[in-house]
């Protein structure tokens, strides 16, 4: 059984192989800063979905406030002073 020897790579076959390693770490690079825009964009997102939330419920519970039977006789109460009833 022979063996063949091969010639050694010349210089210029060697940056050949190296370019899509390159290519690759860049496509990389690109893609972690596109996932961090995303991520800052998604923890926006989810602050103001928070303060939304915040904010109707504060709004919900001034309703259910005013709507008490006492806030509502007081109000009615005040109305009709007002308008002379």
């Amino acid at each position: 059984m022979r063996t063949q020897r091969t010639a050694p790579e010349s210089p210029s076959a060697q940056p050949a192989r190296a370019q899509p390693d390159v290519d690759s770490e860049l496509r990389i690079t690109k893609l972690e800063a596109r996932v961090e825009h995303l991520e800052a964009a998604l923890e926006g997102l989810q602050d103001a979905v928070y303060r939304q939330s915040v904010l109707e419920d504060r709004q919900i519970a001034e309703l259910g406030r005013r709507t008490e039977p006492h806030e509502m006789a007081r109000a009615l109460s005040e109305d009709a002073r007002r308008h002379g009833v």
